[in-house]
């Protein structure tokens, strides 16, 4: 790819990139958010077309106006944004547009059960099961989507394969599976290009970095002549240290003084195949961590929490007093908010502006006589953007133009507009760089200082013990164990010791 450009609205997301990747390469492509990775890749992908620039496969100049054209020249992409169809089967997305992959040209009928036995063995090894591929896709989280997405990508073996934050959500044993699937792609001369944020999965694995800021190419540089600090540095400048350093911190107090009722209480929670017997409480300021493997409950756990799923047993109480809470709008006027796992479908409405996408959650507060107040909305937007720090060309931006940290400040901007007394992130720095990264980490500690009690949910240990007082485990829809003074233990014991703990309680097998 050879000086590629593209404006946006009057925002020139690339100017003049270039990109160089040879065949049989694991070649990073890393930079912040808002950098222009996902929009070069976009091009290349066929869902953009370039303002200018040229693009080469194989030596020759190629045109690339459609996914589908991208396809046929042997472009496979994983995105970073899921794009599975939910009322299709597993199956069916795994082969959506691409059936006569394997049914062969000029056939008139798709033989399902064909393909999936052709599939089988490639969808087992990331844990789908012969059952699963004929089950729609709405019905599994999004950490099986994720899965989904890659076994789409490798199902007819690529000339280039583009990774757009492909681990984001998974878990060890399967990062390690697609890296094994990375390597072998390799060997067999395909082109792999990976965007990731997690600068300790390059080393070992990519051959060669290129960097872009700003929308343009900073550096092209072999990997074994980096060290972490210094890509980062590439990345975001002198400031790097600083942000990995802030990223990392481990929260300095244990909780905020006053009463001493728990801020939020649950207590033998069930829901009937998903949770069982689960209590707990949360304190004021206090910053508690939920771990689990996939499948777990963690997320359902959240969802019941926020009314959106409905429990069949137990009791939730709020400073002291039972709560019913049996939809969302109960959950908001009782004190509770929910930063989403799948940001795309749960979290930002795309065709909305940023301001928009803020102030939906209390429209009281822009509008008056039943009318919405433009000036009211625009002011509000503007305090969370300037006090948050979200890049935006303005508030009445469509937030599907933001990056996706930028995306993430305005959810948890919506949140924080309901004045929460207690607030849920699931994943909240996924699929974000480290700066972002940071940033979401102070404010969660800035919020929890002010009183505010706040639920982690990460799949990321080494997240939860640098940002939680306190982790709970679950294991198959179980309390299974507790890690109480996170930052005293990590002083005394170790950081790894904390981890090792978390883990052997997360992976012991059900009781």
């Amino acid at each position: 790819m050879t000086d590629i450009h593209k404006r946006f609205q009057g925002v020139q997301a690339l100017d003049g990139v270039s990109l160089l990747v040879r065949s049989g390469e694991i070649h990073a492509l890393l930079g912040g958010n808002g950098a222009g990775k996902s929009t070069l890749l976009n091009v290349l992908s066929g869902l953009v077309t370039p303002d200018s620039g040229s693009i080469e496969l194989a030596g020759q100049e190629v045109s690339i106006g459609h996914p589908r054209e991208a396809q046929a020249l042997g472009i496979s992409t994983i995105h970073q944004e899921l794009s599975t169809v939910p009322d299709l089967t597993v199956l069916e997305n795994i082969f959506l547009g691409r059936e006569e992959a394997l049914t062969g040209k000029g056939s008139l009928f798709v033989n399902r059960r064909q393909i999936a036995r052709q599939i089988q063995d490639l969808a087992s090894e990331f844990g789908i099961t012969k059952s699963e591929l004929w089950r729609p896709v709405g019905d599994f989280g999004a950490l099986k989507k994720r899965v989904i997405e890659i076994v789409k990508a490798l199902a007819v073996p690529p000339k280039v394969l583009i990774l757009d934050e492909p681990t984001s959500g998974l878990e060890e044993h399967e990062k390690t599976l697609l890296f094994e699937h990375m390597r072998s792609l390799q060997r067999r001369g395909v082109a792999l290009i990976w965007v990731t944020h997690h600068l300790d999965e390059v080393f070992g694995l990519a051959d060669v970095v290129t960097v872009m800021r700003d929308g343009r190419t900073i550096a092209r540089t072999e990997t074994a002549e980096l060290t972490q600090r210094e890509l980062a540095v590439q990345m975001f400048g002198g400031d790097a240290t600083e942000l990995m350093e802030a990223a990392d911190a481990v929260p300095a107090r244990q909780r905020v003084d006053g009463d001493a009722r728990p801020r939020l209480r649950a207590l033998n929670l069930s829901r009937h195949g998903v949770l069982r017997d689960i209590s707990f409480d949360v304190e004021r300021g206090e910053i508690l961590g939920i771990a689990g493997l996939a499948g777990a409950g963690r997320t359902e756990l959240a969802r019941a929490l926020m009314g959106l799923d409905k429990l069949h047993s137990g009791r939730i109480e709020i400073d002291g007093k039972p709560r019913r809470i049996g939809h969302p709008k109960v959950a908001y006027k009782a004190g509770l908010a929910m930063v989403p796992e799948d940001r795309k479908q749960l979290g930002i409405l795309p065709d909305l502006s940023v301001a928009e996408n803020i102030s939906v959650s209390e429209l009281r507060s822009v509008t008056a006589g039943g009318v919405l107040r433009s000036r009211r909305e625009r002011a509000l937007a503007d305090s969370y953007i300037k006090g948050l720090g979200i890049k935006t060309p303005g508030p009445a931006e469509p937030i599907r133009n933001l990056s996706g940290g930028n995306q993430q400040k305005a959810i948890i901007a919506r949140c924080l507009h309901t004045e929460p007394s207690i607030l849920i992130f699931d994943e909240p720095t996924q699929g974000i760089d480290i700066h972002a990264k940071a940033e979401v980490h102070r404010l969660i500690r800035d919020v929890a200082e002010k009183g505010t009690s706040v639920i982690v949910i990460a799949s990321e240990f080494a997240e939860l013990i640098s940002l939680c007082h306190r982790v709970v485990v679950m294991n198959r829809g179980a309390l299974v164990g507790e890690i109480c003074g996170i930052p005293q233990r990590v002083a005394t014991d170790g950081y790894d010791a904390v981890k090792h703990a978390i883990i052997d309680k997360a992976s012991r097998a059900d009781r």
